[in-house]
């Protein structure tokens, strides 16, 4: 008998900084001994843990598409992700939004994602898009000594430089996709869903 692979449920942020020159977004590499895509660049993120169960959702934090979450699959996970994407981003990169003020950021749920079958773990990854407000300057965000250490070489990188560096399918993709609604509003009435290696637009009523 086959034995099935634990799909488990994660969340992962894309932070992107809208500058004058060029939009940026926050990527770090994973380490060489690490067991889910050694010495790839990745976004920050993980898996659901007990503690994303019992945080309330900060009224400050509206989600844009937080409806979305919802769809095929367990309605109760919705506020659980965005509390995993907030500390996993705090956990890998030392950078806090929890506390700041709304206008300074919009944040999204943007694209859900599936790992194909064959890797070594699988995950049901739902990406947040991020985007700090082009006015707002802080040094929170280039400060990177608070960081868990899990990421090593935590860099903003323009959207066509980070296609360059050493990425995983769906990191790519992912990518691609933010490079074609950056500039939009976040209500997105399609989200690309990646599964088993291929994208699927599903549409939202």
């Amino acid at each position: 008998m086959i034995e099935t692979q634990e799909i488990r449920d994660a969340a992962s942020v894309i932070l992107l900084r809208n500058e004058l020159e060029s939009p940026k977004i926050l990527m770090g590499k994973r380490g060489k001994n690490a067991v889910f895509m050694p010495n790839k660049y990745v976004f920050p993120g993980g898996s659901l843990e007990p503690s994303d169960f019992e945080s309330p959702l900060n009224s400050n934090h509206q989600i844009r598409n937080y409806e979305k979450l919802s769809i095929q699959t367990d309605r109760d996970l919705a506020q659980p992700l965005v509390n995993c994407a907030l500390r996993e981003l705090e956990e890998e990169t030392g950078i806090g939004i929890r506390s700041i003020d709304l206008q300074e950021y919009t944040m999204g749920f943007i694209l859900r994602a599936i790992t194909p079958p064959g890797m070594t773990r699988r995950f049901d990854t739902r990406f947040f898009l991020c985007k700090l407000n082009e006015m707002f300057e802080s040094s929170q965000f280039n400060y990177f000594g608070n960081a868990s250490g899990e990421l090593s070489e935590l860099h903003w990188f323009d959207l066509q430089e980070a296609l360059d560096l050493d990425l995983a399918a769906i990191t790519r993709n992912v990518i691609l996709f933010v490079n074609e609604i950056f500039d939009q509003g976040m209500e997105l009435k399609r989200l690309p869903f990646y599964r088993e290696g291929s994208f699927e637009e599903l549409t939202f009523i």
